[in-house]
C-alpha cells in the first residue's frame, strides 16, 4: 500500500510542476515590463519626431486584418508600422508595389496590450483603425510618414 501512496504523490508532483511550466510559458508577453526591452513593442510613440509628407500607401482594414500597398516610387527597407499613435508592429520593409497584409492583433503598444482587432471570436468591441504611419530612416535620419488609412472600421 505504501508504493501506491508514494507512486500517486510522484504523479501529482508531476503533473503540478508540469502545469506550473505551462502557465509560465503562456504569461509570456513580448514587453519591457516582462524580461525586459525585446525592441518595437516595448517603446511608446516617438512623439518628439515630426511627421513627414504623407506617402500614397494605403492601409485597409478588412475585420482582423490590415493590407498595405505601396504605390509610391520608393522602397523602404526595415521599418516600423505604427496604428493610431499607440500600437507598433516592425516591418522588414515594403517595395515598390509591394503588398503586405498582417493580422491586427500583432500589433502592440507599450505595455504589450495587443490592438483589439476583433474576428469571431472577439469577446469586446475592435478598435478603429484611425491613422497609420511608417516610422523609417531616409538620408541618416528617423522619419515617419503618414499613410492613408481606406475603410478603417471592422
Amino acid at each position: 500500500m505504501p508504493e501506491r501512496t508514494s507512486m500517486h504523490a510522484a504523479r501529482t508532483v508531476i503533473a503540478l510542476l508540469a502545469a506550473a511550466a505551462l502557465c509560465q510559458a503562456c504569461s509570456r508577453v513580448p514587453t519591457a515590463l516582462v524580461g525586459g526591452p525585446v525592441g518595437p513593442y516595448d517603446r511608446p510613440y516617438p512623439a518628439t519626431i515630426q511627421p513627414a509628407e504623407q506617402l500614397d500607401v494605403q492601409v485597409a482594414r478588412d475585420g482582423p486584418v490590415i493590407t498595405l500597398t505601396n504605390t509610391t516610387a520608393h522602397s523602404f527597407g526595415p521599418s516600423t508600422l505604427w496604428i493610431n499613435r499607440r500600437y507598433s508592429r516592425p516591418l522588414g520593409g515594403l517595395d515598390i508595389g509591394q503588398t503586405v497584409t498582417l493580422p491586427l492583433k500583432q500589433f502592440r503598444d507599450e505595455y504589450g496590450d495587443p490592438f483589439r482587432g476583433g474576428g469571431f471570436f472577439a469577446t469586446e468591441q475592435p478598435d478603429r483603425v484611425v491613422m497609420a504611419e511608417l516610422e523609417t530612416v531616409a538620408d541618416s535620419q528617423t522619419v515617419i510618414y503618414g499613410l492613408v488609412v481606406v475603410g478603417g472600421q471592422n
